[in-house]
């Protein structure tokens, strides 16, 4: 086993890092909008309607990646750190709108992740039949999903129902997974499938080798090499990146961007090479693969800043981008890689919590919009994560328990 080293007292400031999650954290609760013992809150999305374009704004979902799974998510960890009582209620009403409104089936955009909220607070909480009830979820869920990708279909399922099979004595699930896995074969398949983590090829390697290393069988590994090799094809030397062919709006173009972020770029990638050498996988290329990752996200995150603000979010932003640089310190030992994810994190207080200037969420041009994953409760949680990063982990990850034990370690349990 290789020892995680202690590297979380080489980060500057760690008590900054809390109180900049505890601000996030209280705004979260003061903008709610309440009647009685229930809340929302309100999003914006810019759309276009008749050629002319308007702003949307709209009470938020249920879901992980934008709605209220993933702000009960955040506070509920914040409350574990700080006690606050109103902050505790938050969570709870949050939590309570997302179990009432989930729709969908996938990890991050629908019932999937909702439940994996309800287990990872239920196990905080020392809360048995929170636990059940989120177990449950995510079985129904897995039962009718219908997409492929990691963000909303099979492949973040799978690797979360294998843990859950195994860490909970659950034999459906262990079935669910290997009849979602099936699925994920036609997609290894394609001569054209697309890279990137949320909706392309790395999205998918963790849950076949997930399904290697529950099963021993070779067409799981057969399936995620020939994934693998198709995607490191593909990789542009000049770039020093891995190409996107789709346009800002997920559109097929035939014009290649090369992007860092987790969602469609290097972030994802190489968050994806990580989640395969945590796992023991011995293809040797993988180590120079990540290598490529870090330095396409380092020469974002240390891009002299320009006029507009950078999107400080977890999907498109630098907190995804610091996530993984933070994770890969603590894997290889590299202090400046967990500096540079501390740096981020210093930058964003002098630039927006100190001055109480808004944080640029994904969504430009709306605004501060609250979800996880492209708002404050993701940036909040960024920012717990530096804190303590040795107990706390990464949510850009398909893992059941949502940040709270999937830091890699250097072993895989099984």
């Amino acid at each position: 086993m290789k020892a995680m080293p202690a590297l979380a007292p080489l980060i500057d400031g760690r008590e900054h890092f809390l109180r900049c999650a505890d601000e996030i954290g209280r705004r979260l609760c003061r903008d709610a909008l309440r009647a009685g013992d229930s809340l929302n809150w309100l999003r914006a999305e810019p759309e276009w309607r008749e050629n002319l374009p308007q702003t949307l704004v709209r009470p938020v979902g249920a879901d992980l990646y934008q709605g209220a799974a993933g702000i009960a998510l955040f506070l509920a960890q914040l409350h574990h750190r700080t006690g606050d009582r109103l902050v505790a209620r938050t969570a709870d009403q949050a939590l309570a709108l997302a179990e009432a409104g989930a729709v969908g089936d996938g990890f991050y955009t629908g019932a999937g992740g909702v439940g994996a909220a309800m287990l990872s607070i239920g196990l905080m909480r020392d809360d048995g039949g929170l636990v059940e009830r989120g177990l449950d979820g995510i079985g129904r869920a897995a039962g009718r999903v219908t997409g492929t990708d990691l963000l909303d279909g099979a492949a973040g399922l799978v690797p979360a129902l294998l843990t859950l099979a195994r860490n909970h004595g659950r034999a459906d699930l262990h079935q669910q997974a290997l009849r979602l896995g099936t699925r994920l074969l036609d997609s290894a398949n394609r001569a054209d499938a697309p890279t990137g983590f949320a909706h392309g090829s790395s999205g998918l390697l963790p849950a076949l080798a997930s399904l290697h290393l529950a099963t021993g069988d070779a067409s799981w590994a057969d399936a995620l090499t020939r994934l693998l090799h198709g995607e490191r094809a593909l990789f542009n030397p000049q770039a020093g990146n891995w190409p996107d062919y789709r346009d800002a709006g997920g559109q097929p173009s035939g014009k290649p961007r090369f992007g860092a972020s987790w969602c469609h770029g290097a972030a994802g990638i190489g968050r994806s090479r990580l989640w395969l050498l945590a796992a023991g996988a011995q293809d040797p290329a993988l180590d120079s693969e990540l290598d490529a990752s870090l330095r396409a996200v380092a020469a974002v995150l240390t891009r002299p800043p320009g006029l507009e603000p950078p999107d400080f979010s977890y999907c498109h932003g630098l907190a995804g981008m610091a996530d993984l640089m933070l994770d890969a310190g603590l894997w290889r030992n590299r202090p400046d890689l967990v500096s540079l994810a501390a740096g981020i994190g210093l930058q964003g207080i002098e630039r927006h919590a100190a001055p109480r200037t808004p944080w640029p969420c994904a969504i430009r041009g709306v605004g501060e919009v609250p979800g996880l994953m492209t708002g404050l409760a993701g940036i909040g949680h960024f920012y717990l994560r530096l804190h303590d990063p040795l107990t706390s982990g990464s949510v850009l990850l398909p893992d059941p328990y949502l940040g709270t034990r999937n830091i890699p370690t250097g072993e895989t349990k099984r």
